[in-house]
């Protein structure tokens, strides 16, 4: 599996206009890596709210991004995606 740094920036938003980096997704992922799924999972939900509310939020794109995981994921992993997925709609 290649680095994080190897994905093209421009398929990925954070919604601040702010590059995405490695050193921000160590960032991300040390600050939720201890949380469970209850917290992840509200965790999710705001950040979905909130996007929807600023109109930023765009289902197709985050469908075209997981699809692209397919192959890279466990089949069970990418099944527990894609139900989370049709949750946000």
């Amino acid at each position: 599996m290649g680095k994080l740094s190897d994905f093209n920036n421009k398929s990925f938003s954070n919604g601040k206009n702010e590059r995405v980096t490695e050193e921000n997704l160590q960032k991300k992922y040390d600050y939720y890596k201890n949380m469970n799924s209850a917290d992840l999972n509200s965790e999710l939900l705001k950040e979905v709210g909130k996007q929807k509310m600023a109109g930023t939020f765009d289902y197709q794109k985050l469908e075209s991004m997981v699809e692209s995981l397919k192959g890279s994921l466990p089949e069970e992993n990418y099944n527990n995606i894609k139900k989370i997925l049709e949750g946000l709609k």
